[in-house]
């Protein structure tokens, strides 16, 4: 999990932090370069005591593919302005450029962070499911979850063991070699779980729905406006509009501005940009815009939020 190569916390500090805040005893963590980070206390660690944790400050952009495996416990993320439940034997795979608005945890937690440079995967994996998990990481507009069975899971917890353990000891020379080693496998892996996965069938609210969460993703900086939206889909906005809040209970403007919002606090939480920067950023005209659109939904203008976090 990393914002960008300036940010105030790099992207290990930050799952180590999560570790630290939301796990009780000690954890492992093993990094290669800025590439890749994998954080466990399936066996306990050394981890940081109390007085030594960071915390972390939602909302967080993922830059990178980020997986969340949990053997016990439960922890509950709102990722994307959706809410998910990670259980026992349960997998999040959350994709880069998606937005982690908080997280809560339930009971003794056990769980594998692993975090991976998107690239490293989509290059290493030569199975049949590559494209797959191509279109998979590079498209994907949600988190994606996925339930292991008993084998499936102790064959992940024994591959991330393995490698815990080889790159605690190995120079760091050889590192890069068993990190290609660990994303070949894990990829294939990744690419066969989400092949396995059950489809549901959705109702036409609910397409509609899903389509429009990914277009705002990936066009709120530049387009928003319901009739922007409505028109992708070859749909009126009164229309479109009443098949939003039957699938999501709520208006799509309001949709629309909570992500162009949940946008601008994680850049202006990075510490990397001035308001003017995150402004341009997200497609406003003018500073004094893009101040009345944030603080009619935060409560606060950008300066004094970015101030304050």
């Amino acid at each position: 999990m990393y914002f960008c190569e300036n940010a105030i916390m790099k992207y290990s500090d930050i799952i180590s932090a999560l570790n630290a805040t939301y796990l009780s005893g000690g954890f492992h963590k093993v990094t290669v370069g800025n590439r890749f980070c994998m954080v466990d206390n399936l066996d306990g660690g050394p981890g940081k005591t109390q007085s030594d944790r960071s915390k972390v400050r939602f909302p967080i952009k993922i830059t990178m593919s980020f997986c969340i495996y949990c053997r016990s416990g439960k922890m509950s993320l709102r990722v994307q302005q959706q809410d998910y439940i990670v259980e026992s034997g349960q997998m999040l795979v959350i994709f880069a450029g998606q937005i982690v608005e908080k997280v809560s945890v339930e009971g003794p937690l056990k769980v594998v962070f692993v975090s991976v440079d998107s690239e490293c995967i989509m290059t290493q994996v030569r199975s049949r499911q590559r494209n797959k998990l191509r279109g998979l990481i590079l498209r994907s507009s949600e988190p994606t979850l996925l339930h292991l069975d008993a084998s499936d899971a102790e064959g992940f917890e024994n591959l991330c063991r393995g490698l815990r353990q080889i790159l605690q000891d190995v120079d760091e020379e050889y590192a890069d070699g068993l990190l290609s080693g660990f994303t070949t496998m894990f990829g294939s892996l990744l690419a066969s779980w989400f092949n396995d996965a059950p489809q549901t069938e959705k109702s036409k609210a609910e397409t509609v729905l899903m389509r429009f969460q990914t277009d705002v993703h990936n066009f709120s900086s530049r387009f928003k406006t319901v009739s922007y939206y409505a028109a992708r889909q070859r749909l009126s906005s009164r229309h479109f509009s009443r098949l939003i809040k039957e699938a999501a209970g709520r208006d799509p403007k309001d949709i629309i501005k909570e992500y162009v919002v949940l946008e601008a606090k994680s850049l202006l939480q990075s510490g990397n940009y001035s308001v003017r920067e995150v402004a341009d950023m997200l497609g406003f005209e003018n500073d004094s815009f893009f101040n009345r659109y944030f603080k009619s939904a935060a409560g606060v203008t950008p300066g004094a939020y970015s101030q304050n976090n």
